[in-house]
């Protein structure tokens, strides 16, 4: 009987901490490559807008504002469509996952190309429309 209670404590002690190592790990959060970084800390705004095969150089007025800014610490500041958005971010494979603090609404972008002054996003609305954004430092 000692013998029964013995493995029983030892399997729920070794589940406990297998769980709660599965947990730490869920929670940490992925590191940034040097293409990631390069694109944080600045200030881009759109220059050209590319939908349904239409490029817009410079962009529209609805285009005209918008802005992005990804911080270090996982925040963000954007305008997309001249709507003003801000919250956390984060990054995985060629996507960077947002969720807006004021809505909670989660969307993406797949990012297309970094270079140290011109980053190039996809980004699809709800209706799966299809808008690519050319990013500039000004």
């Amino acid at each position: 009987m000692k013998k029964v209670i013995s493995i029983l404590c030892l399997t729920a002690i070794t589940c406990s901490l297998s769980f709660s190592q599965t947990a730490t790990k869920a929670a940490a959060k992925p590191k940034l490559t040097a293409k990631d970084s390069m694109m944080c800390g600045k200030q881009w705004h759109v220059v050209s807008v590319e939908e349904w095969a239409v490029v817009t150089k410079p962009p529209g007025e609805k285009n005209a504002n918008d802005m992005l800014l990804l911080n270090l610490d996982g925040t963000y500041n954007l305008i997309l469509f001249g709507n003003k958005k801000a919250g956390t971010w984060s990054k995985v494979g060629q996507y960077i996952y947002f969720v807006d603090e004021a809505t909670k609404e989660k969307f993406n972008y797949k990012v297309i190309n970094v270079e140290a002054k011109k980053i190039k996003m996809d980004y699809r609305d709800p209706d799966e429309t299809h808008s690519l954004f050319e990013y500039e430092l000004k």
